[in-house]
């Protein structure tokens, strides 16, 4: 999910279905004011670890810009590590002190600092990987260790790396979390408790970009599958492509060979989801991992296989932010945001921003915004 453009000819349609799209919505919802919020120092926001997140960052900024905010959307790098060192960072010595959750308090919430951010879109069910070491360690591993550091007496200043300033026990006692089984919902109950001290989530959205198997028609016909179950028999005649990432990751290649004794005879990494799709196209691949969100799925008709042990765990789009900085006002404004953004709007704005004739992520928000609350 690496911030990453494809190749693709925007056709008028694309603006026309994103209008049918945001028009589908029984009421159009209305985005809160806050009088106050121009008195505010700026409200920083990542552009998160893709291209994704990174149109969705630029969702939030609008519709706080619109709630009367003053906003900056910045480039933390393509790591979770990256961003939540930034949102772990304290304020500069000119900050003010943590505010309450009113907008009353709102002249001390945030300040102009580029190296600390207040709000960063991610993707639930990858982020709780993270945090837990895919799973290896349980929430109450994590929960005991900062009741011990809360306890325990302040140590003397040491040298430390740069880095997060709370991270999980290396030596877990508690049982593995078994994500794999986790429905969406579960995912986020469980992020709240193992997210990094001083972060928390608001809420989150419907629209998910998770890993899927895809095939062409021709394949699906050939072998007479429709679910992931289907291919396993296969596997060991066809070849795979994905991000090189997805030959270790616990839900890739490892994840397939444990969950459906599905292993392909070869796999052919390709960071760029254009290519995938090509190589699908042209039979290069026979089985491709393309993210839910392309638009390269539907425009090829190709067919997502069932995901039927349920692998590929649940990636909604989550604003993580730092706790007591935002006021109220702000926080209702990125959960109407939430509240309205679909898995088929994601497909909509890939398809907006990509290919020669393409649009800004800037001009997409603003598009989604204006559909939305006309």
């Amino acid at each position: 999910m690496k911030k990453m453009r494809r190749a693709r000819v925007l056709t008028g349609s694309a603006l026309a279905g994103l209008l049918v799209l945001s028009g589908c919505s029984q009421a159009s919802p209305t985005i809160p004011t806050d009088p106050k919020g121009s008195d505010l120092g700026t409200i920083t926001i990542s552009s998160g670890i893709s291209s994704e997140t990174e149109i969705v960052a630029n969702i939030y900024a609008q519709a706080l810009e619109r709630a009367g905010y003053t906003v900056e959307v910045t480039d933390t790098g393509d790591s979770r590590d990256d961003y939540l060192t930034a949102m772990e960072s304290p304020r500069d010595s000119s900050g003010a002190e943590e505010s309450t959750d009113s907008a009353s308090a709102s002249d001390e919430t945030v300040v102009n600092d580029p190296t600390t951010v207040d709000i960063t879109p991610d993707y639930s069910g990858n982020l709780l990987l993270k945090l837990t070491n895919d799973g290896e360690i349980s929430p109450s591993d994590i929960e005991k260790e900062r009741q011990e550091e809360t306890e325990s007496p302040t140590p003397e200043p040491t040298e430390t790396l740069p880095g997060l300033t709370q991270s999980p026990t290396p030596s877990p006692t508690g049982s593995p979390l078994n994500i794999r089984g986790m429905n969406g919902n579960d995912i986020i109950s469980t992020l709240d408790r193992v997210l990094p001290t001083g972060l928390s989530l608001l809420d989150a959205a419907s629209a998910e970009n998770k890993d899927a198997l895809v095939v062409t028609r021709v394949t699906a016909a050939r072998y007479d599958i429709s679910t992931i179950n289907d291919l396993a028999q296969y596997c060991g005649k066809l070849t795979f492509g994905g991000p090189e990432s997805f030959s270790t990751r616990s839900y890739g290649l490892p994840g397939l060979a444990e969950n459906y004794s599905c292993k392909p005879a070869k796999f052919i990494g390709e960071d760029s989801q254009q290519k995938l799709a090509d190589n699908l196209a042209d039979d290069t691949v026979q089985v491709a991992d393309i993210y839910t969100s392309s638009p390269d799925i539907v425009d090829n008709k190709f067919i997502v296989l069932e995901d039927t042990q349920n692998n590929f765990i649940a990636q909604n789009i989550v604003p993580v932010v730092r706790e007591n900085e935002l006021p109220s006002t702000a926080k209702d404004t990125i959960n109407t945001v939430s509240a309205n953004l679909k898995t088929t709007d994601l497909v909509q704005l890939n398809r907006l921003t990509t290919g020669e004739h393409s649009i800004t992520t800037q001009e997409a928000a603003k598009f989604w915004l204006d559909h939305l609350t006309e």
